[in-house]
């Protein structure tokens, strides 16, 4: 493979668990912040080391040297499998599970059950050679809620979506 030149095949992923989501909106706050949409994913051991095959058998397919190349997953401090998925530049397509766009202001937490679509692309940039997975589109299977979810059903008082105009 020659400088920037990239190889790909697509991918769609069984149901995985979303680790430190960045997919609603890119990461731009903390240590590692880089501007991308991305997100660590979790999955069954059956499927995670099918998954697994899957890369490295398109990684033979691109490399014949395959020492110190990047894979896409590293382990967690759990002792689990996480897959690592990043949009180099475009917000991939988020959709629920009956395929309807997600609306406006919808985020995606950690434990959200999901499915990805997207290309497994080989690489090279200098000396630098490995393999990503570039997500196209997330389908969220079940969205896990936020901490105000605790508190069960909506109660009478305060209304924060009324609009009046103070006197």
């Amino acid at each position: 493979m020659h400088d920037k030149t990239f190889k790909y095949v697509p991918f769609v992923t069984e149901v995985m668990t979303a680790r430190r989501p960045k997919l609603s909106e890119p990461d731009m706050e903390g240590d590692y912040a880089d501007g991308k949409y991305k997100t660590e994913a979790t999955a069954s051991d059956d499927y995670t080391q099918r998954f697994q095959q899957e890369i490295q058998t398109f990684i033979g397919l691109n490399f014949a040297d395959t020492k110190n190349m990047y894979v896409p997953w590293k382990e967690t401090k759990e002792g689990a499998i996480a897959f690592i998925f990043a949009s180099p530049k475009k917000q991939p397509e988020l959709v629920d599970a009956k395929g309807n766009a997600l609306k406006q202001g919808i985020i995606i937490r950690d434990g959200s059950l999901i499915r990805i679509a997207g290309v497994i692309v080989a690489w090279e940039k200098g000396m630098k050679r490995g393999v990503s997975l570039w997500p196209d589109a997330v389908r969220v299977i079940k969205l896990a809620m936020g901490f105000a979810a605790a508190f069960g059903p909506p109660e009478e008082g305060f209304d924060g979506t009324c609009h009046f105009e103070p006197r």
